[in-house]
């Protein structure tokens, strides 16, 4: 199967991701800019990148992973 990435308008959160139907959505409200945007669904997309790999990560290792794997390009300048 793959990852479906769904939008809404309103939100509390600026997206999820779902396990059961791999699916992400991303609420807009939320955000600020188009840029904004695209890096919440790259966030949640990873979110199933991890799950298809099998790797057992508790909820903050995979948050911290995300992050850092986002940053990389800054990081490593």
């Amino acid at each position: 199967m793959g990852c479906t990435v769904d939008f809404k308008a309103i939100g509390e959160d600026r997206g999820c991701y779902y396990e059961e139907t791999h699916r992400c959505l991303v609420f807009l409200n939320s955000h600020e800019n188009l840029e904004d945007i695209y890096k919440t669904i790259t966030h949640e997309v990873l979110h199933y990148c991890i799950e298809e790999t099998d790797t057992k990560l508790d909820e903050l290792q995979e948050e911290k992973l995300i992050f850092n794997i986002q940053w990389a390009e800054y990081s490593v300048i």
